[in-house]
């Protein structure tokens, strides 16, 4: 059995995401794709997965404003969205690029990448 430290997990997604490129984990065992990076599948156990590129495409499956986010270095109001991503996974993101009344359940989007204070991250738009 593969064992991994937090860091291990997950340093390989943050250097694609620094290079442009979203990747999930895909596993060898049964081929669910998941997201967050976890030691084992979540759909059966397996430890024998591997990172796979994205198309970055999906659609908005759920989403909410914020009008007062943590700090000023967000914008104002703040769409966070839980992405449905073509290949079956979904993960939490920000809709940015558009007004807040343009967003809509089962809009398609596509990621894009934006440097904050943290660094980089994947953000999605609407098609």
């Amino acid at each position: 059995m593969r064992t991994w430290s937090p860091s291990e997990l997950t340093a390989y997604f943050w250097t694609q995401i620094n290079s442009g490129i979203l990747v999930r984990p895909v596993c060898r065992s049964c081929g669910a794709n998941f997201f967050s990076p976890q030691v084992l599948c979540p759909s059966c156990q397996s430890d024998s997965w591997e990172y796979e590129e994205s198309s970055g495409h999906g659609y908005i499956y759920s989403f909410t404003e914020i009008h007062r986010p943590p700090d000023s270095s967000f914008p104002s109001p703040l769409i966070v969205a839980d992405i449905e991503l073509d290949e079956g996974w979904r993960m939490f993101s920000w809709i940015v690029g558009c007004r807040s009344e343009d967003v809509r359940i089962g809009s398609r989007v596509y990621v894009t990448f934006e440097d904050f204070d943290a660094g980089t991250l994947p953000v999605f738009k609407i098609n």
